[in-house]
């Protein structure tokens, strides 16, 4: 399909917006794209499920709402890109889905190291799925990814150092502090 191409016979569609319009169903873009939204879908159920596994000491409500917090932010900062576009000739950069997404990894693993193994393919599917939906390239999945980790880990910093105690280095986080590594009890033999 061409930038130039018209859906309906008299609508023609430049640019980026034909992307999203004319995915015909059935198609494997199509496809694609509906894993990518899913997913995102995923890993926002990830971050409330994910305290319900674990023996950390901080607060479930508390780490939802910074974890959701610094996902807003991201998905902000990558629109803002977008609006302003940080990079001519390239209206999708950043890419919105990975920075989400790695925002709440780093929540997620920051939390509990045991969920690695699950969060890299989770990662590495979105991404997969990013590009062979057309809705970005790599360059777009790089930009969300840088934003994604500024995002989390400094969200994930903040709530640590913040309020009541919780997430303090010694307190008992069952997971990376970021500030000191994970606790001794954690690493690998």
């Amino acid at each position: 399909m061409t930038a130039s191409a018209t859906v309906l016979g008299s609508v023609p569609l430049d640019g980026a917006s034909w992307l999203v319009i004319a995915h015909r169903v059935g198609s494997g873009e199509f496809y694609w794209g509906i894993t990518a939204d899913l997913l995102v879908l995923l890993w926002t159920a990830l971050l409330l499920v994910a305290p319900l596994w674990g023996a950390s000491e901080l607060g479930r409500r508390r780490f939802r709402l910074w974890g959701l917090g610094a996902a807003v932010t991201a998905a902000g900062v990558t629109l803002a890109g977008k609006i302003a576009e940080v990079w001519p000739g390239h209206p999708l950069f950043p890419s919105g889905h990975t920075a989400w997404a790695v925002t709440i990894a780093i929540f997620v693993v920051g939390r509990d190291r045991r969920w690695l193994p699950w969060v890299l393919p989770l990662l590495a599917l979105l991404a997969v799925a990013l590009v062979l939906s057309h809705y970005h390239i790599p360059a777009d999945l790089a930009g969300g990814l840088a934003v994604g980790l500024a995002a989390g880990y400094g969200g994930f910093v903040l709530m640590s150092r913040s309020g009541s105690g919780h997430g303090a280095a010694g307190s008992g986080l069952r997971g990376v502090d970021l500030a000191t590594g994970p606790p001794k009890d954690l690493e690998m033999p």
